[in-house]
């Protein structure tokens, strides 16, 4: 089934990036800079089921633009972006129909997400409440069409018309009653005969499955079950005819029409009519978003597990390095050190004027050799804690990062840096300091990129860093559903990071194609 194509209109292209790059995994984006090019892309594409506008535009206003697609195709829902000085306005929009709602700037994303949600469901609701009307339509005439017929062969019997027609009446207002509850429903329900001949199915069936009304009930229900649950339906279903009591809910996997599989869950219950025959009826109910939510939580346990021996071995790691790094650089040094003092003592104790200049040419040596261990100490403070974010703040220490990152590697890097620093807490400017650094580290270990671009921008409440390179990628549904270590380190740190800083990380990648990493964080807001 194809995504719900949403038109994103508005003057300013940080807002139409910001809006693709958090709902394109979910639906089909289309985006336009002015009324004018989206009354164009509107008229060029078909099934373009919302259309969201920023109300003050140059050229044609929102509420304009709206109105003209209103009257070009009124089943596309319309939704307004708008400031509080509009509302007046917008209301008056909303009262004649020209808008379906509207949104106050600046959007919140979970509000304008199940605004989306609802909009994508009024829409499809009126596609299909206008094929059932026209498929409804054309089961009456032929109801009509069968009465007459009836009525025409027993004219002479008038008062069996009559029973006829009151029973007929009766029906109808039940069939009335089952069609409303079944087509509103989200889940299948069918209906079928002991022999598994299918005698009715709702809409839900072709929304779920693909399948129309005529194919579904064609096909008995087993042979649309994976065959590791043929044998215990079967054994459920004749437990039931024989018993009348309803097995408990399983879940198993039905076959959609393109041959893919569904995880639902099946109820099966019993329908003894008038005749003495009894019918079977099911409602299957789509559970992939639960299933998906309890794999998630399975794969965020294990993850934190791995996690947690991770930092173990990391923390061991580290103190390693630094031991190894105490004893074979700091040392050997001081041991040096020591020999060159002593080798002085010696000098200055034989005496004499021709002694002068060897002590200070060793002098000079010894401070040459004490400034390069200075140095050797800072790289390695820095590398334990980065002070700079104390001191200076995480916009100097960017700066500095970067610089570092240049020497190590040759690439060519587009940078476009706002300041960022006095909307974060010091802490909270260490966690975004180590999310840079930790994505560079990566570029540097595994990207083999020829260049790099870096963003840092403030979009209205939010602040977003992005790090974009064209190396050789990666495949990141492998990646996200591995809980190994092989997952990397780094990706378990910066994800536990965007945690603790309450922001999303999203990665967009593909082997060959370069890789994309973009967190978005809430701004603190705090007061400098």
């Amino acid at each position: 089934m194809s995504h719900f194509k949403i038109l994103f209109v508005d003057d300013e292209e940080i807002n139409l990036l910001n809006f693709r790059m958090i709902f394109q995994n979910r639906y089909e984006i289309i985006t336009a800079l002015s009324g004018e090019e989206a009354l164009t892309i509107f008229k060029k594409t078909k099934d373009i089921g919302l259309v969201i506008s920023d109300q003050r535009m140059p050229g044609i206003s929102g509420v304009e633009l709206l109105s003209t697609i209103y009257e070009i195709a009124p089943d596309t829902i319309r939704v307004l972006l708008t400031a509080h000085s509009q509302i007046e306005y917008v209301l008056d929009a909303i009262n004649r129909g020209q808008i379906y709602q509207y949104i106050l700037k600046p959007w919140d994303t979970n509000e304008l997400s199940s605004i989306i949600e609802r909009a994508k469901k009024l829409f499809q609701l009126t596609k299909e409440n206008k094929a059932l009307t026209k498929e409804l339509a054309l089961n009456n005439r032929n109801l009509e069409s069968a009465n007459q017929k009836l009525q025409n062969v027993n004219e002479k019997l008038e008062q069996d018309v009559k029973r006829r027609k009151k029973l007929e009446a009766s029906l109808r207002e039940s069939e009335e009653r089952f069609r409303k509850f079944t087509t509103a429903s989200q889940d299948i329900i069918i209906l079928f005969d002991t022999a598994g001949k299918g005698l009715y199915s709702n809409p839900a069936v072709e929304k779920l499955l693909g399948y129309t009304n005529m194919d579904f009930n064609n096909r008995q229900l087993t042979k649309s079950l994976h065959p590791d649950d043929i044998k215990v339906v079967r054994e459920e279903v004749a437990s039931l005819l024989s018993t009348s009591n309803s097995p408990q809910a399983r879940e198993v996997k039905i076959q959609k029409k393109d041959n893919t599989y569904l995880d639902v869950e099946l109820t099966f219950f019993a329908i003894s009519l008038e005749s003495g025959e009894r019918i079977v009826g099911s409602i299957i109910r789509d559970i992939t978003t639960r299933k998906k939510a309890r794999e998630q939580l399975r794969l965020s346990e294990e993850r934190l597990g791995d996690l947690s021996a991770m930092l173990i071995n990391a923390q061991d790691d580290e103190r390693r390095r630094i031991a190894m790094e105490l004893h074979d650089e700091f040392g050997q040094s001081l041991a040096a050190l020591k020999l060159q003092l002593r080798a002085m003592e010696n000098k200055i104790h034989d005496g004499g004027e021709y002694q002068k200049a060897a002590i200070v040419g060793d002098l000079s040596e010894l401070r040459q050799y004490v400034n390069k261990q200075i140095d050797n100490v800072r790289t390695l403070s820095h590398e334990l804690w980065p002070m700079i974010v104390d001191d200076l703040g995480v916009d100097a220490a960017f700066d500095n990062l970067i610089s570092n990152f240049l020497k190590h590697v040759k690439i060519k890097l587009d940078l476009n840096l706002d300041t960022i620093g006095h909307l974060f807490t010091t802490e909270q400017q260490r966690h975004i300091y180590r999310l840079l650094q930790e994505s560079l580290n990566n570029v540097i270990k595994h990207a083999k990129a020829t260049s790099i671009r870096i963003v840092a921008k403030q979009i209205e409440n939010d602040v977003l860093l992005a790090i974009h390179d064209d190396g050789v990628g990666f495949d990141t549904l492998a990646v996200a559903s591995d809980t190994g270590t092989s997952r990397g380190m780094g990706l378990q740190a910066m994800d536990e990071r965007v945690k603790i800083l309450h922001g999303t990380m999203e990665i967009q990648s593909k082997p060959g194609n370069g890789t994309s990493i973009v967190f978005t964080i809430a701004c603190n807001m705090k007061e400098e």
